[in-house]
Parts: structure tokens; sequence; C-alpha cells
């Protein structure tokens, strides 16, 4: 189709599809239930499969993904040329991919580990297992194909991050229609969060100085630094003391800070910043959606609501297996009742 059908259809499909996802107040049904195969048959028509517990909870999530990916891939195929940033959004699954192959073929494992297919607009050679070199070869990945057992896994997955958020944010600066203003913002507040996080991350788990984690940042330049896009955030935290509240208490996001009360000992606590985060997620996406109507950012939108739900089923199975609270399990997922 050509541009304007496509963004038609698609949007009216999409709206038709993330009213039945399990987000937001639809996420309660996933957490009130109490057995994984409750889960899977309001996941999917097909019958429970006879495994155990553990396996059954893996096969829950990867078939969830697997379904939404095609899902993605059916609404993508929509446009006769679909612009480069709707694509690479899904090669995070080639990404994820090599992570998971990597780790087996420094094991020695010869059966191929299980993978997320994207069709047409994979760079990958699966086929070619158990040759890294051969699977990235006619990619953009050739180089971690070529990675040496005795390199550090972790700096590469790095490296490996890092080039896909730099080719998203080259990407999405290029989007070709009136939604670029909207993605470039929500893409820049998105990475400027995930960094700032990461950095307190180190700051408070792993007692890094400044310097340290700056070369632990991600950047969409030549180097991290203060006026990179997405770096600006974390920076204003580095110099910053995890235990002094009169450092945090002017910070901008400081509505996110854990609880303190005078007098008594405190520490900025990540996770409670980041789950802070995580419950208006969902809502700056969906207005995104609707106030983008008939343009790219309705594919895109309805992309990152379906990573939500993958999210949200995750947890869910996970708080089956551990026999967690519905409460508890829905504060780990970052998802609040009260969402619309």
């Amino acid at each position: 189709m050509d541009y304007s059908g496509a963004s038609s259809y698609i949007y009216a499909k999409a709206c038709g599809m993330l009213s039945k996802t399990f987000t937001g107040k639809n996420a309660a049904a996933l957490f009130n239930v109490r057995s994984l195969a409750e889960i899977w048959d309001l996941l999917f028509k097909e019958p429970v499969p006879q495994l155990p517990e553990q396996l059954l909870a893996n096969k829950i999530e990867h078939e969830a993904v697997k379904k939404f990916v095609s899902q993605y891939i059916s609404l993508l195929r929509c446009y006769s040329k679909p612009d480069p940033f709707l694509v690479e959004l899904l090669r995070r699954y080639d990404i994820l991919n090599l992570k998971v192959l990597a780790a087996a073929s420094i094991n020695g494992e010869q059966e191929r580990p299980r993978v997320i297919r994207i069709g047409e607009y994979s760079e990958l050679d699966y086929d070619s297992w158990p040759d890294m070199k051969k699977i990235t070869a006619m990619s953009s990945f050739a180089w971690y194909g070529n990675m040496k057992p005795e390199e550090d896994h972790q700096q590469m997955d790095f490296k490996l991050d890092l080039q896909e958020i730099r080719f998203l944010w080259k990407a999405v600066n290029h989007v070709a229609d009136s939604s670029r203003k909207s993605l470039v913002e929500y893409y820049r507040r998105f990475y400027s969060i995930k960094n700032m996080l990461w950095a307190m991350r180190l700051k408070v788990y792993y007692n890094m100085k400044a310097q340290d984690i700056e070369k632990n940042l991600f950047y969409v330049t030549e180097a991290p630094s203060s006026k990179d896009p997405i770096c600006g955030f974390a920076y204003e935290i580095l110099n910053m003391e995890t235990d002094s509240y009169n450092d945090w208490a002017s910070w901008r996001f400081a509505a996110f800070l854990n609880p303190h009360e005078e007098g008594s000992v405190w520490t900025v606590d990540p996770m409670w910043v980041e789950q802070k985060f995580r419950f208006g997620e969902i809502k700056e996406i969906k207005r995104m959606f609707y106030g983008n109507p008939m343009t790219y950012a309705s594919l895109v939108a309805f992309f990152l609501i379906k990573l939500k739900e993958i999210d949200c089923i995750r947890a869910a199975t996970e708080s089956i297996r551990l026999n967690a609270s519905i409460e508890d399990a829905m504060y780990g997922a970052g998802v609040s009742s009260n969402e619309n």
C-alpha cells in the first residue's frame, strides 16, 4: 500500500489490537489468575502444553514474543517501503538472538538455542549455526561474530547495545513523516532516563566514581559528554552524593525519589526511582499514539506498548512460580490499577 492507505489501515488495526493488550487496567486480568495454565488460556487459542512449570513459563514468554513480532511484521508489511526506523526497531530481536547464540557458542553447545525470527528484516543467517562468523557475515554485526573466546563478553555486549542505540537514534532523526518530532523527543527522553538510571545503579551498587561511570554511559555522538542528546540527565547526578538528600532535593526528578525523613539515614534507591518512571510509561506512549494518528508513530507506539505487555506477562508468570502476591507482582511490573 501507499503511505496514506497503509498508515490509515495500521492505525485502525492497532487501535483494535491495543484495546486487548494486557497493559494498564487490562493487566489485572493476567495477575488475577493463579496458574500458568490460566495465563496460557488468556493468551493463546492452542491447548496448554503438558510441560513442567519452569518450561511452561519459558514457553509462555517465548510464544507471546513470537505472536507480538508476527503481529508487528504483518503491519509493517502494509508499507510498500517501510521507513528504516520501523525496521530498525524490529532488529532488537536480531541483537537479543546474537547474545543468546554467542553465549551458547562460547559454552560449546551444539544445539542452536531458540531464537525469535523476524523474517525478511533479519540481517543474520541463523541456519549457519554454530559458525558465528557465517551467521553475522552479511550483517552490520560482523565484528561481533569475530569475537574471540578470550575477549570480554560483557564488554562486547555493551558495544552491541551501544550500536543498537546509535543506529536507532540516527534512524529516528530521519523519520519521513510528521511524527518525527514526537518520536525524536520520546527516544531522547527514554534513553536519557535509561542512561541516568544506569549511572545511578553504578554509583549505588558498585560505588563507581564519576570518571568510571562516564566510560559506561550510552551515547549517540562521538563520545559521552554532558552535551550528548542522551547523556545530560546522567551527567547531572555524577557528582551527587548517594547518601546526601540535600544533594538530590532540588534534582529535576526529585518527585521520583524514595521517601526521606529528617534525621534518618537515607540513600537514593535506584529501584524505587526506576519504578516511579515505569508507572507513567504506558500513558506517555498512548499520548504519542493518539496524538499522531495515521503516521509512523502509530506503529512505533504499538511496538512499545506490546513490549510493555511482554513485561507484564513475564512478571505474571514469575509471580505464580514464586507465589508472590498480586500487589507485589503488579508493582514489580510497573503496573497500576489506575492506569488507562
